[in-house]
């Protein structure tokens, strides 16, 4: 054996280590970062509730303070789970369109909120030679200088901040047929001495302790920029003296876009009608400009009673609304206008980079898109807000086929049908589901995707087969608790034509309904407020066991169908917890994960969260093997919780 062999293969096991230790650093980033944001994405939306309840003045100011809070943290969970991503070599960048000036501009506006009440002026400095249009990531470049923008504001009390753009690159040396661009954000702050600017674009690092204390924020800022400017392919510096200011610069390899030589195939919106509520003189010219060139038909207002009085006369296929409205906010023109247009498709495009916001606009449906897009990015989130609201049709039977195993959710699944007055037949497994559409006697499906015999993947692709045979299109609705499947490119890849979440409210059942042409559009919209009693001790409980605002949007109302629906749930989820201990002490695995999985969706559906996410842990446990007994345990005695909870009601 050679003498160097040794050391190669230390080396070798050296680095496997440092890879596997660095792959769990990232790991356990991202979970953490996901495990404290689902909790919090709750605390957001429950402020957000009490928000709406309209308090007095000195508790709705407690409730926005709370809320401004909830949505910083979720933008430093963010910052974390970006931060795990790029250092396990996760991150990948679109290559879009950048409209460089609408960038800039786009920015400073965004930013201006940053300076009320202090003296200090945002300004731009674009060389005249820097081309209008370029390739690149739109996000990712506005991420990057949104970041390096609000440090400079941060430890800039008085004076100017301006980003500044030109091509005299001085680190990168342009290719062939590239353009590099030089962008700085030039500060008159604080300054910072030439030790500091050395270790600054490492994580959580800042300038001292004090700085830490004074200012804020977890350091990760910079470090993020760092790697995706390198991940552009350029360099990143600072350049700063104490007391002088700073500039932070960066530049990036990049290829101007030509008028005459489009780079990307546009969407085709021929024929679509938008409406436009966006009250900057440029931002509605660009919106106007872009979607007319994919063949929209584009109206554009700068107000929200605009845009409400012109949605109330005339229905549009897409309305496009910014949040900062003269005259209010357009999170609640849209809203309004869900309640009015059922059928329009709603974007939120706006300057505004807000974790909340984001959050409630994705549990309304509404696709958030932030300034600017690129053409192509406006035009497909045109194209794909359209085709998630356009009215769908049914030919011939319009009887709804509901295919589920479980008991208990088919129980409540009818209970919901019955309150909305929705004819509807029910069957256990996929191969029931596919000898009853055989009878023709239906028009639509709503199908589990996990069942006994044949599950919802293979009813797919048999009913799928069909049309392609008699060219005809029947229309099939996916119903999981699996959040991933819930994503449109997702279901539509397996040929669904659309995807319920469980638990399904009852506002979400409607507007499905309506869409495909099972209910009226004029039927009055069941309200879901909340009537609970606020003494009860189950409000006081933390940590109840039935989520009883999430019982209520799901059923219209607390009463006594309500309750005795949840018995039947206890009854009925019995035997499934006693089949998962007795196939524990048989270490069957297989019927473990059906178990597990039938609970899962079983106490989502009665929202008894916390047994369904400890079903949900027991289910991926047995899909790698595992025989969780401890767990196990928690589910007996969560469940047990349940059922006292229940008769105490």
């Amino acid at each position: 054996m050679s003498p160097k062999q040794p050391s190669i293969e230390k080396l070798q096991r050296d680095l496997a280590q440092a890879d596997a230790i660095a792959q769990q650093k990232s790991n356990f980033l991202a979970t953490m970062s996901h495990e404290i944001r689902t909790p919090m994405q709750s605390v957001y939306g429950l402020l957000e509730l009490i928000e709406q309840e309209k308090p007095d003045s000195n508790i709705l100011s407690m409730v926005q303070t709370a809320k401004n809070s909830a949505s910083g943290l979720l933008e430093i969970l963010d910052d974390i789970l970006e931060f795990a991503k790029m250092d396990a070599d996760q991150m990948t960048l679109d290559s879009f369109e950048v409209p460089v000036r609408t960038l800039i501009y786009g920015i400073n506006e965004a930013m201006a909120v940053k300076v009320q009440g202090k003296s200090v002026d945002i300004k731009d400095d674009i060389s005249k030679d820097v081309p209008f249009v370029v390739i690149g990531d739109p996000k990712r470049l506005r991420q990057i200088l949104m970041n390096l923008m609000s440090n400079a504001l941060k430890f800039t009390h008085e004076g100017i901040v301006t980003i500044k753009v030109s091509t005299e690159c001085k680190v990168l040396s342009p290719e062939k047929n590239k353009t590099c661009l030089r962008f700085e954000v030039v500060d008159t702050g604080i300054g910072m001495e030439e030790e500091v600017c050395k270790t600054l674009f490492q994580p959580f690092t800042q300038e001292d302790n004090s700085t830490s204390r004074k200012y804020g924020g977890t350091g990760l800022g910079l470090s993020i920029c760092k790697k995706l400017v390198s991940i552009m392919g350029g360099e990143i510096g600072v350049i700063s003296k104490k007391g002088k200011g700073s500039n932070f610069w960066f530049e990036i390899p990049t290829e101007e876009v030509s008028n005459s030589n489009p780079q990307v195939e546009m969407p085709s919106l021929d024929g679509l009608s938008i409406l436009s509520v966006e009250d900057h003189p440029q931002g509605a010219k660009e919106i106007m400009r872009s979607l007319q060139s994919m063949g929209a038909l584009v109206e554009n207002c700068t107000h929200y009673a605009e845009g409400l009085e012109l949605a109330m006369r005339r229905p549009f296929d897409v309305a496009i609304i910014d949040q900062g409205l003269p005259d209010g906010l357009g999170l609640d023109l849209i809203r309004e206008l869900m309640q009015l247009r059922p059928f329009m498709g709603y974007i939120m495009y706006t300057v505004r980079e807000d974790a909340g916001l984001q959050h409630t606009l994705q549990s309304l449906g509404v696709t958030y898109l932030t300034k600017p897009a690129s053409r192509l990015g406006l035009g497909e989130a045109v194209q794909d807000a359209a085709s998630k609201t356009k009215q769908m049709s049914i030919e011939g039977n319009t009887k709804m086929l509901v295919a589920e195993d479980t008991p208990s959710v088919r129980d409540i699944l009818k209970r919901q049908l019955d309150k909305l007055g929705v004819d509807a037949d029910f069957v256990e497994n996929g191969k029931q589901a596919w000898d009853a559409l055989q009878s023709d006697e239906y028009g639509i499906l709503l199908t589990d995707l996990h069942m006994p015999e044949m599950d919802g993947y293979e009813l797919i692709k048999k009913i799928r087969n069909k049309d392609e045979q008699i060219d005809k299109h029947f229309p099939v609705i996916s119903l999981t608790a699996d959040v991933q499947m819930g994503q449109r490119q997702v279901f539509m890849s397996h040929g669904f034509d659309e995807c319920l979440l469980k638990p399904v409210s009852l506002g979400q059942f409607q507007r499905l309904l309506i869409r495909w042409g099972l209910l009226a559009e004029d039927r009055k919209e069941i309200k879901t407020e909340s009537k609970t009693n606020s003494s009860s001790p189950l409000n006081e409980n933390k940590k109840a066991s039935i989520d009883l605002i999430s019982i209520e949007k799901q059923m219209g109302q607390m009463d006594d169908q309500v309750i005795e629906m949840l018995g039947m749930f206890a009854d009925m989820t019995e035997p499934l917890v006693n089949d998962i201990e007795t196939a524990s002490l048989a270490n069957n695995i297989g019927t473990l994960k059906e178990k597990a999985h039938s609970l899962k969706g079983a106490a989502r559906s009665a929202c008894a969260n916390i047994l369904g996410n400890y079903a949900e842990e027991l289910q991926d446990a047995a899909e790698v093997g595992k025989n969780d007994s401890e767990l196990i345990a928690k589910i007996r005695n969560e469940f047990e919780r349940v059922k006292e909870e229940i008769k105490n009601m």
